[in-house]
């Protein structure tokens, strides 16, 4: 990822699109573009894949993007 393409932080660092990457998350690689990455669960239950390259420790808390927001092929993921 390119440093124009990196998303704004807010004034806690925290990143647009970042999630909270537990130890326990299932680990595997992107069908498209062939990326790390690894899924997690969102608050509603649904599965979410999270950019292992763009993971980040802050105070001992692991954060990663949603592969959405940096994979090429997005949108060809996307069900709307």
């Amino acid at each position: 990822m390119r440093p124009d393409q990196l998303p704004e932080r807010d004034l806690f660092g925290a990143r647009t699109h970042e999630y909270i990457l537990p130890e326990h998350a299932y680990h595997t690689v992107c069908k498209s573009c062939g990326a790390p990455m690894a899924f997690i669960k969102t608050p509603a239950g649904k599965a979410l894949p999270l950019s292992l390259r763009t993971a980040e420790t802050r105070d001992g808390v692991t954060y990663g993007l949603a592969h959405f927001a940096d994979c090429p092929q997005a949108k060809e993921w996307s069900k709307r």
